[in-house]
């Protein structure tokens, strides 16, 4: 069943029924394009689509040949639409496939099945430190981590908000006047919430969690946002294939950072339900300090790559899963990301691949060659950069105007260099590397 929603309360309606009835969720951000969602919609023929009304344009620029749903049903007002009659849910049977970017320029779907499922549910209840009596807000899109979050406040008996986008005044002022103990935000929403809190004096008094992932917070940040709001900021890190929780860097953590700075360049601990391990190509352990691949095992990593074992099969050494990401574990077990080894941006906390970006722009018929990479941002962590060879002629505005059509708004290059030529390696590649080192020559990491 496709989900096509934006942050409403229609979604952990229709969320909790599909866990109900034992189907299978397929979550779409709407900040997909078209095209996405009629690959995705081809490639997994779902049976039944929810779709909601304001989103109802996406819908109808899926390409006919995706008019394969026996049903399409958009709340509120409209007949629901059954689906397949299910029998008994059993452990092994499918439960999740969600898409990410791809990094061949196609989004991957990410294949989980119930028990894992279940098991996770009860590492989002452990790990996100939700209580009985939680009034929780959530503004980020639900198909992402924060639909996990609220379908675990609701089996725990919280209370759930739902805002339909974040703006940083408003959310504060419904902290302040809703009692709000729990929230979920990327770095840029914290920095935007601290600036309005400083101006406007406005303090949540109930507030005890903010839960962040996706980008570090900046120590200094930090240190005025632990001044405003108080020791209430836990960071999560994992993968769509590990979902949500992996390392945890706790509230103590955050505390103990205010007089150890270099702990906030840490993504934390492993969780309870997670192994994590730094390995060399060869899937041999590293030891502390050593830089190597991150690596996860989980009773809830991934089950398998839609329609695409060999990817899986790549992803994995041994009983761990190949992160894709670059770093070290200290004797205390923190690890830090250093770099990627893949070619994935987290720009707001969304993830790009830099390679689908190429694949739209190369198509463009006045480009030449294309790099994207990503670049230090204040607020996002990461920006996009393109790196772009012309050919004679090309319009500039017509260009921006084309990838503003073609691109989802966080995918889309928020600079662009236009060069006579690209670096290579000796191997005749783009070097990456060499177009990244000047943004990240004053930083100690290679990752937002």
């Amino acid at each position: 069943m496709v989900l096509l929603l934006e942050n409403t309360a229609s979604y952990p309606v229709y969320d909790l029924a599909i866990m109900a009835i034992g189907a299978v969720k397929i979550p779409l951000n709407s900040m997909l394009t078209a095209a996405d969602i009629g690959d995705i919609v081809r490639r997994t023929e779902p049976t039944v689509a929810v779709v909601s009304p304001a989103l109802d344009h996406l819908a109808t620029q899926i390409d006919p040949a995706c008019r394969q749903i026996d049903g399409l049903v958009l709340p509120p007002g409209s007949a629901w639409v059954e689906p397949p009659a299910i029998g008994a849910v059993g452990p092994d049977d499918l439960a999740f496939v969600g898409f990410t970017g791809g990094t061949t320029g196609k989004p991957k779907g990410i294949v989980h099945h119930q028990s894992p499922m279940v098991l996770n549910m009860f590492a989002h209840i452990m790990e996100a430190g939700i209580g009985r009596d939680e009034h929780m807000l959530l503004t980020t899109p639900l198909p992402h981590a924060a639909g996990f979050l609220g379908a675990a406040g609701l089996l725990r008996g919280a209370h759930i908000q739902i805002a339909a986008s974040f703006d940083a005044a408003t959310v504060l002022d419904t902290m302040d006047r809703d009692g709000i103990t729990w929230t979920f935000a990327v770095p840029t929403m914290i920095y935007r919430m601290l600036d309005v809190a400083v101006a406007t004096g406005t303090r949540p008094s109930a507030l005890r969690t903010i839960q962040y992932g996706a980008a570090p917070i900046s120590p200094e940040r930090l240190r005025q946002a632990m001044d405003v709001f108080g020791p209430v900021f836990q960071q999560l890190y994992a993968q769509t294939e590990c979902p949500n929780f992996a390392t945890v860097l706790s509230k103590q953590d955050h505390v103990r950072a205010l007089d150890e700075p270099a702990l906030l360049s840490s993504c934390g601990k492993a969780t309870l339900m997670c192994e994590v391990a730094i390995i060399d190509d060869d899937g041999n352990e590293l030891g502390p300090g050593e830089v190597g691949e991150v690596a996860l095992d989980s009773p809830y990593v991934m089950t398998a790559y839609w329609q695409d074992p060999e990817r899986y099969a790549e992803r994995f050494a041994g009983r761990w899963m190949r992160t894709g990401d670059v770093g070290r574990m200290d004797a205390e077990g923190f690890v830090t990301l250093v770099d990627r080894a893949n070619d994935m941006i987290v720009s707001g906390g969304m993830n790009v691949y830099s390679v689908e970006v190429e694949n739209v722009i190369s198509a463009y018929p006045d480009v030449a060659q294309v790099a994207v990479v990503g670049v230090p941002h204040d607020d996002w962590g990461e920006a996009v950069h393109a790196v772009v060879v012309a050919r004679d002629g090309l319009d500039r505005e017509a260009f921006g105007a084309y990838c503003r059509d073609n691109l989802a708004a966080y995918k889309r290059p928020k600079s662009v260099d236009y060069v006579d030529d690209l670096p290579v390696t000796v191997y005749g590649k783009v070097d990456k590397k060499a177009l990244r080192a000047p943004f990240w020559a004053d930083t100690e990491r290679n990752v937002g």
